[in-house]
């Protein structure tokens, strides 16, 4: 069976989000996914979703400051942590399954297991798990800190991975992580980009492109016969940008789309992957 396709929302459209689920549906995505803030409705994102017949299959926590969650709480921590479990709230009053979490944010740093401060963490797994939530911590810079919150949480229910594809690609990972946590896989974020450029192989924000699937240097035929080895997803995200943070010419794809034009694009690829993830799995 083919599974369905879903769409990450950004917060870089020029249009109502109502256009934007309309265009969403027509070609053919079937779930979204936000990132939490402050400001976002998610009652009229719901409403919205469903008048489409469509449903939100996870919400992106907040991440800024989310490498605070490693220090003693304190009164900055402790907002960051409370920002986390808002978001857990808007998913158990909606009926949101998934909590997508950062274990870290920040290329550089200096990562000692001895000094690792898992408080917070484990008071925003025992709330998720309180309000029917699950977590799945995202690979992306601080790989270290991944493997660590997934390690410490293997045995906790609501506890999973969620498998970003253009970080994989363009972050130094020492670890195959979705070999490594493929069995605990229930969240994807489907992307590509140009891996990492730096000759020297220092890595680079600029890299991380969020492009359309083909757009970049990912072999889709071996990512997809790893992915079919975890467990089959019934939805296929793809977390998709039409700017990221690099001002390369180069990298400036989608400049000149329209937003309908590169939603048009946006499903006919995420289509054909999950046509061909199908296919891997018979």
């Amino acid at each position: 069976m083919i599974p369905a396709i879903g769409f990450s929302l950004q917060k870089q459209y020029n249009l109502p989000m109502s256009k934007i689920i309309s265009l969403l549906s027509e070609q053919g995505f079937s779930a979204v996914s936000p990132l939490w803030t402050p400001e976002l409705n998610v009652a009229e994102l719901d409403a919205c979703v469903k008048r489409h017949n469509m449903v939100i299959q996870s919400i992106h926590a907040p991440h800024k400051d989310i490498a605070l969650l490693w220090v003693p709480e304190n009164e900055r921590s402790y907002l960051v942590l409370l920002n986390v479990m808002k978001s857990i709230d808007d998913c158990a009053r909606f009926a949101v399954p998934v909590l997508v979490v950062h274990g870290w944010q920040g290329l550089f740093y200096s990562f000692s297991e001895e000094k690792l401060n898992f408080a917070l963490f484990d008071q925003l797994v025992q709330y998720a798990e309180t309000r029917g939530i699950f977590v799945a911590f995202e690979n992306l810079e601080g790989e270290e800190y991944l493997e660590a919150l997934m390690t410490r949480y293997r045995q906790q229910s609501n506890v999973g991975y969620c498998w970003d594809s253009g970080r994989d690609n363009c972050y130094p990972h020492k670890k195959d992580f979705l070999h490594t946590f493929g069995s605990r896989l229930i969240m994807t974020h489907l992307n590509d980009n140009f891996g990492l450029r730096h000759p020297n192989g220092i890595p680079s924000g600029d890299d991380d492109l969020h492009l359309l699937p083909y757009d970049g240097t990912i072999d889709w035929d071996k990512a997809l016969l790893k992915l079919g080895k975890a467990p089959r997803q019934k939805i296929l995200n793809f977390e998709l940008k039409t700017v990221s943070h690099s001002t390369r010419e180069t990298d400036l794809i989608y400049a000149n789309l329209s937003l309908e034009a590169f939603i048009a694009k946006a499903g006919e690829r995420a289509r054909l992957i999950a046509e061909k993830y199908a296919k891997g799995l018979q």
